[in-house]
């Protein structure tokens, strides 16, 4: 397996992880009983009908399914910005690297050639 594929499936893998933390998250989050008491009294009081108490829970659902999706997409997102820039900074880091230790390879005349040209 190359460099690359080990680099890729190791997102992904991360990727997967953070997803399934972000929903167990939020489904500990959402685990909150809702309990609602109709109270009947004589002549006084309206009986909420099946289809308004369907029409209800799936408002709710729906508003629920929502929070679940954005709390999701943002925490992905920052998560595989926060990759990428990690991803970046340390092939910087270790390509500046292997540049210095090729520069130091040089001759002092070379050497002094590169750092004029660098520090223009």
């Amino acid at each position: 397996m190359g460099r690359r594929q080990i680099i890729v499936l190791a997102i992904v893998v991360i990727l997967i992880a953070v997803l399934k933390f972000a929903n167990d998250f939020q489904g500990a989050k959402s685990k909150v009983s809702v309990k609602s008491k109709t109270t009947i009294s004589k002549n006084k009081g309206d009986v909420m009908g099946i289809s308004e108490k369907l029409d209800s829970g799936l408002r709710y659902v729906e508003k629920q399914a929502g929070n679940i999706i954005q709390t999701t997409t943002n925490y992905v997102i920052e998560q595989a910005s926060n990759s990428a820039n990690t991803l970046t900074n340390e092939v910087i880091k270790n390509t500046t690297q292997n540049i210095l230790n090729q520069i130091e390879k040089l001759p002092q005349s070379q050497q002094n050639a590169v750092k004029e040209v660098i520090c223009k």
